[in-house]
């Protein structure tokens, strides 16, 4: 989408949460987001479609059918779908019928929709609650490894190398960025999105915290490292990138999409004058995106 298209926030006036956008060429754009117990929707992985990344089709669902091992969730967090040869993945947390715990997930298609859970859960610590949550995946052009990262309630951001199919862990997880207890926007950690800057040979990991239930309660944060395997610093300046304003609140959960070579940053935000959905004390987190910039040594910043 080129800089002269005017858009407006929210792109999605709707309780869509956790965003994640892709482009698919001669097809259009679809976004992706969370379906939990307060949706107003019935689907399971929200689905919506746009051509021009402005306007967008009612959500429907991604998974054709809940998971075998998840058939009474209602709790489909944070979906992300990546395209691997002919084949879409999506990514996301649910939680299983036992409720012992979140579990990472795998649905796969010919399609960037109708989707079908691979059968069991990708990853469960049973009784760990929220560590399980989260999931990104991402290729690393350098290194040819698939990379998967997740997390973390109160504990690490943590990343996973797969084999090529996507599922298979074949190495131990290290943890690339701690908590920070008592500090604002960084005593929780999730959302991970990883980027990866060529020119200057430097990953970014932007990921959100603490609390999205709050009023200026969430925020985006970047770290950025030479290795995506290791530990991730604070952007210099202002790495908290995206926070409340007097327009949206505790905005948050985002994606990265690159156009035209531009990138933007598509988020969740709250519209203080519309927070609640109906019949609830629950936020209505909507879709936004707002265009990234980059400095002359390649720093992010909105």
């Amino acid at each position: 989408m080129p800089e002269s298209i005017k858009f407006t926030n929210p792109l999605i006036n709707a309780d869509f949460p956790d965003p994640s956008v892709i482009f698919v060429p001669g097809d259009g754009y679809y976004a992706y987001a969370t379906h939990d117990e307060f949706s107003p929707t019935v689907n399971n992985i929200q689905l919506s479609k746009s051509a021009d990344l402005v306007n967008w089709s009612e959500p429907v669902g991604a998974l054709t059918e809940p998971p075998v091992w998840a058939k009474t969730c209602n709790k489909f967090w944070a979906p992300q779908v990546i395209k691997v040869g002919d084949q879409y993945r999506l990514y996301y947390a649910a939680e299983p019928d036992t409720k012992d715990g979140m579990c990472l997930a795998l649905a796969i298609s010919d399609k960037p929709h109708g989707f079908i859970d691979i059968g069991k859960p990708l990853a469960q610590v049973p009784g760990s609650t929220y560590k399980m949550i989260d999931p990104c995946f991402f290729y690393d052009i350098k290194t040819g490894k698939n990379l998967l990262y997740y997390g973390s309630a109160h504990e690490p951001i943590s990343v996973v190398e797969t084999a090529d199919d996507g599922f298979s862990f074949i190495s131990k997880p290290e943890a690339v960025l701690q908590p920070k207890p008592g500090v604002k926007f960084e005593t929780l950690r999730e959302g991970a999105f990883v980027t990866y800057q060529s020119k200057f040979d430097r990953y970014f990991l932007w990921v959100s915290g603490d609390n999205t239930w709050a009023e200026n309660g969430y925020a985006v944060s970047v770290y950025w490292s030479e290795n995506p395997m290791a530990e991730f610093l604070p952007i210099p300046y202002n790495h908290i990138i995206l926070k409340s304003t007097p327009q949206w609140d505790a905005p948050g959960q985002n994606c990265i999409l690159t156009i035209n070579e531009e990138d933007w940053i598509v988020y969740h935000a709250v519209d203080p004058n519309d927070r609640y959905i109906k019949g609830t004390n629950q936020f209505k987190r909507k879709m936004c995106m707002s265009r990234v910039l980059y400095d002359a040594k390649g720093w992010p910043a909105l």
